[in-house]
């Protein structure tokens, strides 16, 4: 009954242990974004509703397109981050124009050159647009452009001096972390891309 008793005692610690140690590689992960920030729409908001990331540490709502986002570049100003992690374009595909392409590629290019003009130190990285589930591409076609769309981004980050990262497949690693709507994501997953993030800094 003692060796039970004691056999126990050391699981309860062990699980104890664990469960710190999970908790303090979050915690040094959170500290290398002490001063970044991140832009983008609902999906990026993500990271300050899950308490993933501080809300003054994110730029970002619902229905932002590269061209929204222009008005928001004194906020950023004031921050001034080390570093910019952008992720837009889910919402310009859907944007009703003859060439939403082109407009989000000329968008961009104005986003990215005025944010290099104010804040010349700040190194900025250009996140791919996430895939969506073959339901949410059912409800909305305009998703299997995300492709061509993460192309522009690729080229961009070339162009323009930044540098592109692959969300994509990190979300197909983890197919299980989607929201119902199967475009936007679970608290979990903001977790697991953070710590991608962090291995490129």
């Amino acid at each position: 009954m003692k060796k039970l008793i004691i056999s126990f005692l050391i699981a309860i610690l062990l699980v104890g242990i664990t469960a710190c140690g999970d908790k303090t590689v979050e915690e040094d992960v959170k500290l290398k974004f002490e001063n970044s920030v991140f832009i983008g729409d609902s999906i990026i908001e993500g990271f300050a509703i899950n308490e993933i990331l501080p809300e003054e540490s994110v730029i970002a709502g619902a229905g932002a397109t590269a061209g929204f986002t222009y008005d928001d570049i004194g906020d950023l100003v004031q921050k001034q981050p080390d570093n910019i992690f952008i992720m837009l374009g889910s919402i310009d595909i859907l944007m009703p124009v003859d060439e939403p392409k082109e407009l989000f590629r000329n968008d961009l290019t104005k986003l990215v050159n005025k944010i290099k003009e104010e804040l010349p130190a700040s190194k900025i990285y250009l996140q791919s647009i996430t895939p969506v589930t073959e339901d949410a591409l059912k409800e909305e076609s305009r998703y299997e452009r995300i492709e061509e769309y993460n192309q522009v981004l690729r080229e961009l980050a070339d162009k323009l001096s930044g540098s592109y990262v692959d969300i994509g497949a990190l979300v197909k690693e983890n197919p299980d972390l989607y929201a119902e709507d199967g475009v936007h994501f679970k608290k979990e997953f903001y977790q697991l891309w953070l710590e991608k993030l962090s291995e490129l800094m």
